[in-house]
């Protein structure tokens, strides 16, 4: 048998914040995990594992930030309404971030009349946050629903099959699981393999789209954000064109 061990991050709940979210472009409720590195047997652990460091995740939209613990007071047990939430955890928040929320009163009150290297900034800071995103995202191993998913009716299939051949044709056993085991492994290879397109599709471009949408921007503007992006070597510029960015926004 081939063990599956070594060293991953657990995350588990540590209370609530109120920050800056980019993607919102507002003040906004964030829930706090605590990131802890623990052994694991088989992707299954058993404590918290030693602290590694904290998340922040905007409890609107779901973006997962980095978090460091000294620009806050303290962490709320309970996700109390936004201006108490910011009384109690992060009272400088306003002063901290006063340009940033100054930028989004001005994009939401006239996005078209910012100026072209505002206009600019605030679309290439859009693309890296979610190019970070995406390397994130890349550079841990997790599995999402389908692949536990496909795992489990690969193993089911396995069993069934099985057990009718042991009814049915036992002389053919052998040969049997070994057909049943590569197409089940065909199966979890398949949805393994559409794990990062299943992130774009449902985390990064509505979240893309989200921060981008005051701006209203035009396809010329993608267009020459990407080329940047592309320049700097990013995968994210590899993975989707302006095109999908703009179909997003619609």
């Amino acid at each position: 048998m081939i063990f599956v061990w070594g060293r991953k991050p657990v995350y588990s709940h540590a209370g609530y914040v109120a920050d800056y979210c980019p993607v919102c472009r507002a003040a906004r409720a964030f829930s706090v995990q605590r990131i802890g590195m623990a052994w694991h047997l088989w992707y299954i652990t058993v404590t918290k594992g030693e602290l590694a460091g904290y998340q922040r995740t905007c409890c609107d939209c779901g973006m997962v930030l980095p978090m460091e613990t000294g620009h806050y007071t303290r962490l709320s047990a309970e996700q109390l309404p936004l201006v108490q939430l910011e009384q109690t955890t992060n009272p400088h928040l306003s002063i901290r971030h006063a340009d940033a929320l100054a930028a989004a009163a001005r994009m939401r009150e006239a996005p078209l009349l910012l100026d072209e290297s505002e206009r600019r900034r605030q679309i290439d800071a859009a693309l890296r946050l979610q190019a970070d995103a995406l390397d994130e995202y890349e550079s841990a191993t997790r599995l999402d629903r389908e692949v536990w998913w496909s795992i489990g009716g690969a193993f089911a299939f396995c069993v069934v099959v099985l057990m009718a051949l042991r009814q049915q044709a036992p002389e053919n056993m052998d040969n049997g699981f070994i057909i049943a085991f590569f197409l089940g492994l065909g199966a979890v290879a398949w949805q393994l393999s559409q794990m990062g397109e299943r992130f774009l599709q449902r985390e990064l471009l509505p979240k893309l789209a989200r921060s981008l949408a005051p701006l209203q921007p035009r396809q010329g503007e993608i267009d020459d954000a990407m080329q940047r992006l592309h320049s700097q070597g990013r995968k994210l510029a590899k993975r989707i064109d302006s095109t999908r960015i703009m179909q997003s926004l619609r």
